[in-house]
């Protein structure tokens, strides 16, 4: 997965400060709050030193602002604001290369009821990224398993809406891969269907399509997932499915790997320790891998609308 490096700036509530001066009181309603994760990545060579580009700020930021509706918090900033915010933080850090954004919202204590305000930060890292053809990281091997926590049901916590206190429910299926010796878990729904991961979502190759479950799963609504899902067929004739997906289609599949912003796209090597496929990592896998890397770094001419420019 992506590493993060922490940046001297960061935005926060109308102005750039030292990220290290970002501070609130302990008493604050922090647990109530909603983030989005968003990257930009360098133009051309995501290896390289340069200029970069956010990746798919539209959708993203819609699902911040629809994350905040469903948790009642009020957003102070307007979507072209909160843009102009994120290129500002990428500039006054001077980043050369690949950011991570992730601006936070949650609700101020004190505020009359009725009158509810919000504070409003984006903190940035530059990250590591598995893409790219010569990058060693994509092939590292990755043994996950099958968590015992279920994700959380949507008559729950919405599942969809992008919150930290859905983070909880993950934070237990990480610690629980962590100490058992695995790189990562996989979650089931309320049902005993696959869900996703524990930040990010899942697909596997099934007779040569793309696999992924489907929203009523207790997934989050992913941005890479419902790109990849309508243009793959489309732009590199990679068939996509959405149904419900059990176990035993894990351990059958002949490919498997997660695809989210932070997670990119991250291939695994098994799931409860049974082999997927015959070679690691898959060819398809490696396509749309190869695909996403093209698009996200500005190379795929026809899918450059996705991207939005910090330098301009």
């Amino acid at each position: 997965m992506s590493g993060f490096n922490g940046a001297k700036y960061c935005w926060m509530n109308g102005s750039i400060i030292e990220t290290e001066k970002a501070l609130v009181s302990a008493m604050e309603p922090i647990h109530l709050g909603i983030f989005e994760g968003i990257k930009a990545y360098l133009e051309g060579d995501l290896a390289g030193r340069g200029k970069q580009n956010i990746f798919a700020w539209k959708p993203h930021i819609d699902r911040l602002f629809r994350s905040a509706a469903v948790n009642g918090l009020v957003m102070p900033y307007n979507k072209d604001e909160l843009l102009a915010a994120a290129k500002e933080t990428i500039r006054a850090n001077n980043f050369t290369g690949n950011v991570y954004l992730q601006p936070r919202i949650w609700p101020k204590s004190g505020t009359p009821r009725g009158k509810p305000e919000s504070h409003v930060v984006i903190p940035a890292w530059e990250m590591n990224t598995l893409l790219g053809a010569s990058n060693q990281a994509f092939a590292k091997e990755r043994r996950f398993m099958v968590s015992s926590w279920r994700r959380i049901a949507t008559d729950a916590l919405p599942p969809q809406a992008k919150s930290w206190a859905n983070y909880g429910n993950s934070g237990l299926a990480g610690r629980e891969s962590s100490r058992l010796g695995f790189d990562g878990a996989i979650m089931l729904d309320n049902r005993g269907f696959v869900s996703e991961s524990t930040g990010a979502c899942l697909a596997v190759i099934k007779d040569g399509k793309v696999v992924t479950p489907s929203v009523t799963a207790s997934i989050l609504e992913s941005v890479t997932r419902d790109y990849l899902l309508k243009y793959l067929p489309i732009d590199i004739n990679v068939h996509t499915e959405v149904r419900d997906l059990t176990r035993m289609d894990l351990y059958a599949s002949e490919e498997a790997f997660l695809l989210g912003t932070g997670a990119e796209i991250t291939p695994i090597t098994s799931i409860d320790d049974i082999k997927i496929g015959e070679t690691y990592p898959g060819p398809i896998t490696t396509q749309i891998q190869t695909y996403y890397s093209d698009v996200v770094s500005g190379k795929n001419d026809k899918r450059r609308i996705w991207l939005t420019p910090v330098w301009v």
